[in-house]
C-alpha cells in the first residue's frame, strides 16, 4: 500500500467551517434558533463532525445558532483535552455532560442551561441525536424554553453526512487501507487451537501499528457456533480445523470508519460450507453490480435477496445486504427493503452480507463509494473462498 501521510490524515479547518455554516443555512429554513447536537463516547459522530472533538468518559454536544459562532460543551474534567482537538475554540463546560458515576464538582464554575441558552438568545432549539440524550437534560431545556420549542431535529445532519467530500473519501480509503494490513496479518495467523481473542488482537495490533487511530469497532473473531451471531465479541473458544470462522476488521482515521469481514476454514473444508460461502461471495459481487446513482435501496436489496433464496437460504437472511460508513462504521441509511430513497454520488457503503443458521454463518463485508454508472471499490483483498 502506499505510505500514509500521517500529518493530513483529518479534515481541514476550512471544511468544519462548511459544515457549520450549511448547518446554519438549515437552520434558517427551518425557523429555529439553534440546534443542539448531543454524542456520547460510544456514538461521538456527529459532534466529531462539527468539531473533531470525541470525548472520552464524558458526553458532549455542540450548540450552533442560526448566526453567530458555535461552541462546543464538555463536562467538567475534559476542557484541557478538548483544548488540544477541538476545531471549535469557543468550549463551555456543564455538569450534566459530567461522567456516568456522577461527580458533583465543588467549586467548579460551570455554565446553566438558562445562562448559556440566553447568551445564544435561543428561543427554538432543535435537538440531534435525541435517542441517546439523557432525558432530565431534555426536560431542562424544556422548562427553560417551554416544550413546544424544542423540536427533534436529525435530518440536517443526517442528510449532510450521507454524501462524502473528497477530503473524507481521502480518509476512508486510507482506513480501508490500513484494515486490509489488519485482515492479512489475522489470516497469515491464524492456527489451529488459537483463541478468537488471540486472533483478534493480531488484527487490531497490525492495525495500530500502521496507522490507525483506533479500531473502527470492537472488531471481533467468532468461531464454529459462534459465527452466526451477527453482531458479536470475540472469547476465549478455541478455533478448531474444519469450522467456518467470521473475522471482522475494522480501522478509524482522521475519524473516518472501516470495515472488512471475511470467513475462512483452517485445514479442509467441507461442500456444505463451500456452498454457504460460495452464495455469500455472489450475494455480495451482486450488491456491488447492481449498486449505482439512481438505484433505490428497496430495488438493490430486492436484487440481491431474490437470489439468495433461489440457492434456498431465504431463511438465513437477517437484514439487508447494505449499510451505510463513515464516522460510524454502521450509520445511516441502510439498504433495506423500506428505503425508497435514491442513491446519489459520493455516498459510501458497507456491502454486508450476513448470513446464519443454527450451526454457523458468515459476513462478507467490503466498502464501496457510489459513483453514476457503478460503485468504487474501498476493499477487495482475498474476496474468495479462504481455507488456510
Amino acid at each position: 500500500m502506499n505510505k500514509i501521510d500521517m500529518a493530513s490524515a483529518q479534515i481541514t479547518d476550512r471544511e468544519f467551517t462548511e459544515r457549520i455554516g450549511k448547518v446554519q443555512a438549515n437552520l434558517g429554513k427551518k425557523r429555529l434558533d439553534g440546534l443542539l447536537v448531543f454524542a456520547s463516547e460510544a456514538e461521538p459522530a456527529n459532534v466529531r463532525y462539527l468539531s473533531d472533538y470525541w470525548p472520552s468518559f464524558e458526553t458532549t454536544g455542540v450548540l450552533i445558532p442560526a448566526t453567530g459562532n458555535p461552541c462546543l460543551l464538555i463536562g467538567p474534567e475534559s476542557l484541557t483535552f478538548a483544548k488540544s482537538r477541538s476545531r471549535i475554540p469557543d468550549i463551555r463546560r456543564l455538569i450534566d455532560f459530567r461522567e456516568s458515576s456522577q461527580p458533583e464538582y465543588p467549586g467548579s464554575k460551570l455554565i446553566e442551561w438558562r445562562d448559556l441558552l440566553g447568551e445564544f438568545k435561543i428561543k427554538k432549539l432543535g435537538i440531534t441525536g435525541t435517542a441517546m440524550l439523557p432525558f432530565p437534560i431534555w426536560n431542562k431545556i424544556s422548562a427553560i424554553l417551554g416544550a413546544k420549542n424544542v423540536l427533534p431535529e436529525e435530518s440536517i445532519l443526517a442528510n449532510m453526512r450521507m454524501v462524502k467530500s473528497a477530503g473524507e473519501l481521502k480518509l476512508h480509503r486510507q482506513a480501508y487501507q490500513i484494515t486490509e494490513i489488519g485482515l492479512m496479518a489475522a489470516l497469515k495467523a491464524a492456527r489451529p487451537d488459537m483463541t478468537e481473542i488471540e486472533l483478534a488482537a493480531e488484527a487490531e495490533y497490525a492495525m495500530l501499528k500502521a496507522g490507525a487511530e483506533t479500531t473502527g469497532y470492537p472488531i471481533w473473531c467468532c468461531s464454529g457456533p459462534n459465527s452466526n451471531q451477527a453482531i458479536s465479541r470475540s472469547t476465549h473458544r478455541r478455533i478448531k480445523n474444519g469450522e467456518i470462522v467470521q473475522l471482522c476488521v475494522g480501522a478509524r482515521l482522521g475519524g473516518y470508519s472501516s470495515s472488512i469481514g471475511r470467513v475462512f476454514v483452517l485445514g479442509k473444508i467441507s461442500a456444505e460450507l463451500k456452498k454457504f460461502i460460495t452464495v455469500g461471495l455472489e450475494a455480495e459481487k451482486r450488491t456491488m453490480d447492481i449498486m449505482r446513482a439512481g438505484r433505490t435501496g428497496a430495488e438493490i436489496t430486492k436484487y440481491t435477496h431474490d437470489f439468495i433464496r433461489q440457492q434456498g437460504y431465504g431463511e438465513c437472511i437477517l437484514y439487508g445486504p447494505a449499510h451505510g460508513v463513515g464516522l460510524m462504521e454502521c450509520e445511516f441509511p441502510f439498504i433495506e427493503s423500506a428505503l425508497q430513497m435514491k442513491l446519489v454520488e459520493n455516498m459510501t457503503f458497507n456491502i454486508d452480507i450476513f448470513l446464519y443458521t443454527p450451526r454457523y454463518g458468515l459476513r462478507i463485508e467490503d466498502g464501496v463509494v457510489v459513483r453514476e454508472n457503478g460503485v468504487e471499490c474501498l476493499s477487495g483483498i482475498r474476496r474468495e473462498i479462504i481455507v488456510l
